[in-house]
């Protein structure tokens, strides 16, 4: 069975780094992008990716608010939601695991550092 990811980043660049990080595990991993929260709900009405990631700083909607709606959808019981951003301190963090998030990630400069935080929350 392929896993399912969701990356929610209005950054088009980043899919391209976070896809190739998830293909240096496992080349059947499927990754999708949203741009923004509406993106990400017409998506998610219709699929559960196991993992879904949110970009903190959107313009629209900040990741905070997307992870709030995304955990109100029940057929997402089972994906597990990580805040994913540049900058990620503890008050965020907080807010952040209050709202249901599994796990805060801060995005890495290197694609091998990427590659190897995604494994060990595919591992986990």
């Amino acid at each position: 069975m392929t896993t399912e990811f969701l990356l929610i980043d209005d950054d088009e660049d980043e899919l391209e780094v976070f896809s190739q990080a998830l293909h240096s595990i496992d080349k059947t991993i499927k990754c999708t992008l949203a741009k923004d929260l509406k993106e990400a709900i017409e998506f998610l009405n219709h699929n559960s990716p196991a993992y879904i990631f949110i970009n903190f700083n959107m313009p629209k909607t900040n990741g905070l608010e997307c992870l709030a709606e995304i955990k109100k959808i029940k057929q997402l019981e089972k994906s597990r939601v990580i805040l994913y951003s540049n900058h990620i301190d503890e008050e965020m963090k907080d807010k952040a695991m209050a709202l249901g998030a599994f796990k805060c990630v801060k995005k890495p400069n290197m694609i091998n550092l990427l590659a190897r935080r995604l494994k060990e929350i595919l591992n986990s």
